[in-house]
């Protein structure tokens, strides 16, 4: 057996390290959801949509159709991007 003293110096010492040590735990297990949050935030966020033909505008003043507007043997059909400019909206929302 210890002497009282020493056996209470003893329990405060092993709690202090308790204490520490859960406190590293907690530290490590919110670093790691933070990471993990940005990862996926970074993942899902969508990027800037850019058009998909970019037309030099020397050739768009000069009224040039775009490549594969044209229509060849007399077809009757027009390309969605032949049209125009596609622009994307997002839905509005209804109330």
């Amino acid at each position: 057996m210890l002497p009282p003293d020493l056996a209470r110096l003893g329990d405060d010492l092993f709690t202090a390290a308790r204490r520490s040590a859960d406190r590293r735990a907690r530290r490590r297990r919110v670093a790691v959801a933070a990471l993990t949050g940005a990862l996926a935030f970074a993942a899902l966020t969508p990027a800037h949509l850019g058009p998909a033909l970019r037309v030099p505008a020397t050739l768009a003043d000069e009224g040039f159709a775009a490549p594969g507007c044209d229509h060849p043997r007399g077809a009757r059909f027009t390309m969605a991007a032949c049209e125009g400019p596609m622009v994307l909206r997002r839905p509005e929302a209804q109330h």
